[in-house]
């Protein structure tokens, strides 16, 4: 064989390597559909995730019903776990609004009204919880977020 056909045989070696790698990789490609994704399944997992080894929601009255892990947390993640289950029962129609006060904080989650209001108030300057006159709420972008708030270290 000529040392021109070797280069030739070479030449189409390498074309078909390069060739078969690019149809390889763009197999692998994803398009900016595959980012889509529905964020109310989404939401709906992250809320699970965060509530369910601290709360159930009563199906009969609605009510919150606190789980043993609750004590476990101080009053600040309790004060949150409280506005995420209200978000909680919102979706499930067991309540109409996703604000709530520090006394209905303080009412459902048995912490002190005068513990609870420092809470939000933390909650709410770190970005976490938002006040509307005086009622509280934590929006459902701070989901993610929050995961480090719960289990953390006290006040």
């Amino acid at each position: 064989m000529s040392y021109s056909s070797q280069i030739q045989d070479s030449s189409v070696a390498l074309l078909s390597t390069v060739s078969n790698g690019i149809a390889s990789v763009s197999k692998q490609n994803h398009t900016l559909d595959d980012l889509l994704v529905d964020e109310d399944e989404l939401n709906e997992e992250l809320l699970y995730g965060l509530l369910a080894d601290y709360i159930r929601i009563g199906n009969d009255s609605g009510g919150i019903i606190l789980q043993p892990g609750f004590n476990n947390l101080n009053s600040r993640e309790k004060s949150a776990i409280i506005l995420l289950a209200q978000h909680a029962r919102v979706e499930l129609g067991k309540a109409e609004n996703r604000w709530l006060t520090p006394s209905e904080i303080s009412n459902a989650s048995g912490i002190k009204k005068g513990t609870v209001y420092p809470a939000v108030r933390q909650l709410e300057d770190d970005g976490i919880a938002q006040n509307d006159d005086g009622s509280y709420s934590i929006p459902m972008y701070n989901l993610e977020t929050i995961k480090s708030y719960i289990g953390g270290d006290d006040e």
